[in-house]
C-alpha cells in the first residue's frame, strides 16, 4: 500500500482525536468550573525511536522499519487543561462561591481527597457543607465543615471563613479549604468537574492572593464560538485528508490497470 496513505491516515485521525476534544468542551460549556482541554500537534520523523513518547508507531500508523526516513507522520504530543479562569455570574446564592485567582476547593470523595473549581454548594442532612454530588467540603484541618445554625444568616468572607447569625453575635463556624500547587499538569479530570492530583510527591500550598466571592459561580473558560470556529476548520482538514487518500488510491488503481494492459 502506498505510504502516502499511511500519512493521510494518521493525520486523519489526530484531527479526529481534536474533534473529540472539541466535543468534550462544547458539552461542558455551561458547567462550572469546567476547564477546558487543547492538543498538542508534532511531526514524527521516522525511522521513530522505540522509546518515544506517546507510542510514536501507533501514531504513524505504518512499522517505523516500513517507513520512508524521508517523509513526516503527525502525531499528538501532548494534551493539556487551560486552567485559565471563566467569567463570574452572579446567583446571590448564599453557599455558592467562586474562586477570585488560582486553587482550588478541597473535597472528600469515597476515593481521597480530590479538587475542584465549582463552588456550587449546599448543606446535606447533616447539615454539612457538600457540593451538588453529596461529597464534603473540608475545612482547614481536614474535616467536614457544619453548619447548624436554622435561621441563621451565613455569611463567607474573601479568606474562605464561615459565619453565621444575625449580624450582631455571629459564630465563626470553619474556613473552607482552598489549595493550590506548585504545578498544574500532573491535575487530573475525573468528572463532575473534580481534579485528581495523581503525583504522590505533588507539593500542595495555600492558595495566596486568591479571594473566596460569596454569591457567585465561575464559568467555564469555554468560548463556544472559538471552539465551534475550531470544530469547522478540523472538519475540513479531517476532508481533506479523506480525499487525498481517494485520491492516493484511485492512482494505485489506475497504475495497476495500465500496468495490466502494457503486460
Amino acid at each position: 500500500m502506498h505510504e502516502g496513505i499511511f500519512i493521510a491516515a494518521s493525520a486523519g485521525l489526530k484531527q479526529g482525536k481534536k474533534l473529540e476534544v472539541i466535543a468534550n468542551n462544547l458539552a461542558n460549556v455551561n458547567n462550572t468550573g469546567f476547564k477546558k482541554d487543547s492538543l498538542v500537534f508534532k511531526e514524527f520523523m521516522p525511522p521513530f525511536p522505540p522509546d518515544q513518547g506517546l507510542e510514536a508507531g501507533r501514531n504513524a500508523l505504518l512499522p517505523p522499519e516500513n517507513s520512508n526516513s524521508n517523509v513526516s507522520y503527525v502525531g499528538i504530543s501532548d494534551q493539556y487543561t487551560d486552567y485559565s479562569p471563566g467569567a463570574f455570574k452572579r446567583t446571590d446564592g448564599v453557599l455558592d462561591v467562586a474562586l477570585n485567582g488560582p486553587g482550588y476547593i478541597s473535597v472528600s470523595t469515597e476515593e481521597g481527597v480530590r479538587y475542584t473549581r465549582n463552588g456550587n454548594l449546599r448543606l446535606n442532612t447533616k447539615s454539612q457543607l457538600v457540593n451538588q454530588k453529596g461529597q464534603q467540603i473540608q475545612n482547614e484541618q481536614g474535616n467536614p465543615i457544619v453548619i447548624d445554625a436554622p435561621g441563621a444568616d451565613i455569611s463567607i468572607d474573601q479568606e474562605g471563613n464561615i459565619s453565621a447569625g444575625t449580624g450582631l453575635n455571629n459564630l465563626v463556624i470553619g474556613k473552607i479549604k482552598v489549595v493550590d500547587f506548585e504545578n498544574t499538569k500532573s491535575l487530573e479530570k475525573i468528572g463532575d468537574g473534580l481534579f485528581h492530583q495523581t503525583d504522590p510527591e505533588a507539593k500542595i500550598k495555600p492558595a495566596k492572593g486568591t479571594g473566596v466571592r460569596q454569591g457567585f459561580l465561575e464559568n467555564s473558560n469555554v468560548s463556544t464560538v472559538e471552539e465551534m470556529t475550531d470544530m469547522l476548520a478540523t472538519l475540513r482538514l479531517f476532508e481533506t485528508y479523506q480525499k487525498m487518500i481517494q485520491s492516493i488510491d484511485s492512482m494505485d488503481d489506475q497504475s495497476v490497470n495500465d500496468i495490466g494492459r502494457v503486460g
